[in-house]
């Protein structure tokens, strides 16, 4: 029992660091939620410790502790729901990825090959001078387990963080714990949307979470509302600056409240308005748009291929 209560100590400090007396706050926290759940603590423990494409993920994340004192990915999350989640999701991984591509994702940045270091190219436009990649970003583990980040140059437009797991149902799912804009990338978001012919790049990341779905053999996907975003959670309604507004994208893109008010089901696939239907002076800019998202559909097929089982 010693051992183990100086382990969560140790993790609380691994995470924190000891720098200020906030650090030190925040690891006296992480010790007092945890240290009463020996059994879950040392049930997430033993999982990555034999998770066979890398059994060294929490030695070199160890953020991912912080997922067991805090009520992350959505409003009032219970610990048991947390620790299900990361265990959903690291086991659907094995499925669809290779033992080194998971590897790789879940390394920190200066363990990555050369040209790897942003994760996976999953799309670029060198026109347009976007990349999008994905990655494992520690500091977004509030809201997912992975991160598609679309960048502009070197600046970022949009991340998404997003998990997979089970639905509400128990099938396999994908979960998007949030959608944010960068202030500075979104300043050129009319731009972006001018040259993808009306495309908005909000609604851009979508694509490109639908698109990762179809090659993670999901049957289902949510999205965490605003009222269960999990800066809603009681313990820290301090944070309101946090708080997204993404109802109305979920809306926009065919989403429907579920009987649990926190998430929202998407379709898997995104509705295309037939040709027919749209305005004649607005057709030449629906087929040039469609034309070019299977162009990218493409791409992206053939990004992934090294990547997949």
């Amino acid at each position: 029992m010693f051992q183990y209560i100086k382990d969560q100590w140790a993790n609380g400090r691994a995470i924190y660091g000891k720098k200020s007396w906030r650090e030190t706050r925040r690891v006296v926290l992480h010790f007092l939620r945890t240290v009463g759940h020996k059994q879950e603590m040392m049930e997430y423990k033993s999982f990555f410790e034999s998770y066979a494409p890398d059994q060294h993920i929490l030695d070199k994340q160890e953020g991912l502790y912080e997922l067991m004192s805090r009520i992350f990915l959505f409003k009032e999350s219970t610990l048991r729901e947390r620790i299900d989640a990361v265990k959903n999701h690291f086991t659907a991984l094995e499925d669809v990825f290779t033992p080194e591509t998971i590897e790789m994702l879940y390394n920190p940045d200066e363990l990555k090959p050369e040209g790897l270091k942003q994760g996976i190219l999953l799309w670029e436009d060198a026109d347009l001078n976007m990349t999008a990649h994905l990655n494992f970003m520690t500091g977004q583990r509030k809201e997912g387990l992975f991160t598609i980040l679309l960048q502009l140059g070197d600046q970022g437009v949009y991340h998404a963080n997003i998990r997979l797991g089970k639905g509400l149902e128990g099938e396999p799912a994908l979960w998007i714990g949030t959608i944010q804009g960068y202030k500075d990338g979104l300043d050129n978001a009319k731009h972006i949307t001018k040259k993808m012919f009306g495309y908005r790049p909000k609604n851009f990341i979508v694509f490109l979470i639908r698109e990762l779905a179809k090659y993670c053999k999901v049957q289902s996907m949510y999205a965490v509302s605003d009222e269960g975003f999990y800066a809603n959670t009681h313990m820290v309604r301090g944070h309101k600056a946090k708080v997204a507004e993404l109802d109305p994208l979920w809306e926009d893109i065919g989403g429907t409240v579920t009987q649990d008010p926190r998430f929202f089901k998407i379709p898997l696939e995104e509705y295309r308005k037939p040709i027919e239907e749209i305005k004649s002076q607005k057709r030449s800019q629906y087929r040039k748009r469609y034309e070019l998202l299977d162009g990218y559909q493409e791409q992206i097929s053939e990004n992934l291929r090294a990547y997949l089982k």
